[in-house]
């Protein structure tokens, strides 16, 4: 019995001691990791610049799995701290480890959470009015959107939302995807009508929100887009004006949008109603989506072109934009320019 107990104290001292000793070495790896997040980072980014050098003898390199889990808490770590530029560098080693277990659809995941990061740091930037740095981050958002755009299929959907990211820095981006999606198709020509305008090439603009409005009608899916088909009819009218194109270059469609609000302003208001075709679906005609009020203002604006009576244009264009709240920014815009190229010679 003596003997028993004796070994089985013998036993519990040494797993003591065996806790302690674990104990210790945990407390001594604490202390050596550093706890700054940038010292943190900065380690890791040795230990990938190590992966990258071991090429025969890969059970030297450290864990891709390791680096690639702190490179993650990291990233979510500045996001926390706001510190997004230090957050986009941590999403771009996450993107490098990605690359080497061969996964292109995380990677350019990867890639595209670093260039919003730099994309939110030079927007602060920019807000602080910082002389330094943000240039940088700019060029760094371009760089990460350009590496996720090359990592996928160009048929997907993921690659035209990148593209699309990217045209928001990148203006003059003539990259596309194939990607053909009806909705994408009616966003990207909407975009690039509104650059076109940004641009003064009204001519393209136009050509832009026609086929808008053939794609829409075209696809019997009229119902799901009112608010823009009749953003896009207050455009074409208002481009019509500017432009003052003579009618042999004027399109069919351009001609009945013209003829039907200049019919308004004679005294016809009937004419200013909503027509419904098959299934109660809206026949493709002038003023299906507009509001009647903003019906008989642009009747007006048309009448006074069409009559050339200039000075009269020029205060309806500004009442027609002071009255109605609803109209966007490109349309605003528009209506200042008309004004401005009036007031030059009326």
């Amino acid at each position: 019995m003596d003997k028993l107990r004796s070994s089985s104290a013998g036993s519990g001292q040494l797993g003591d001691q065996q806790q302690q000793l674990q104990q210790q070495q945990h407390q001594q790896q604490l202390e050596q990791y550093p706890r700054n997040p940038i010292e943190q980072y900065l380690r890791a980014s040795t230990k990938i610049k190590k992966i990258e050098r071991v090429v025969f003898f890969k059970r030297f390199a450290p864990s891709v799995a390791d680096v690639q889990a702190d490179f993650q808490r990291l990233a979510y770590s500045f996001e926390e701290s706001g510190i997004m530029q230090y957050a986009a560098m941590c999403h771009i080693g996450y993107a490098k480890c990605e690359s080497y277990g061969g996964a292109p659809q995380r990677e350019a995941e990867a890639y595209l959470r670093a260039a919003r990061d730099f994309q939110l740091a030079h927007n602060e930037f920019r807000l602080l009015q910082l002389r330094t740095g943000h240039n940088g981050f700019r060029e760094g958002a371009l760089h990460c959107y350009n590496n996720a755009a090359e990592r996928v299929a160009d048929s997907g959907v993921f690659k035209a939302a990148v593209l699309r990211e990217l045209k928001q820095l990148q203006r003059q981006l003539e990259r596309t995807s194939s990607f053909a999606s009806p909705t994408h198709q009616i966003h990207d020509l909407e975009m690039g009508a509104e650059m076109s305008m940004q641009r003064e090439d009204y001519r393209n603009a136009l050509l832009q929100l026609d086929d808008i409005v053939d794609n829409i009608y075209e696809r019997r899916a009229a119902a799901m887009y009112v608010e823009l088909l009749r953003r896009v009819e207050v455009l074409r009218l208002l481009l019509l004006v500017h432009l003052n194109l003579p009618p042999a270059r004027q399109s069919p469609a351009h001609i009945k949008l013209i003829e039907y609000y200049y019919t308004v302003a004679q005294f016809e208001p009937h004419l200013a109603t909503p027509c419904l075709g098959y299934n109660n679906e809206p026949v493709e005609r002038p003023g299906a989506f507009v509001p009647l009020q903003q019906q008989y203002a642009l009747a007006e604006i048309v009448c006074a072109w069409v009559e050339r009576q200039m000075c009269d244009l020029k205060h309806m264009l500004i009442d027609f934009g002071n009255e109605n709240s609803s109209l966007s920014q490109t349309e605003r815009q528009l209506i200042k320019t008309i004004y401005s190229e009036l007031s030059k010679v009326y």
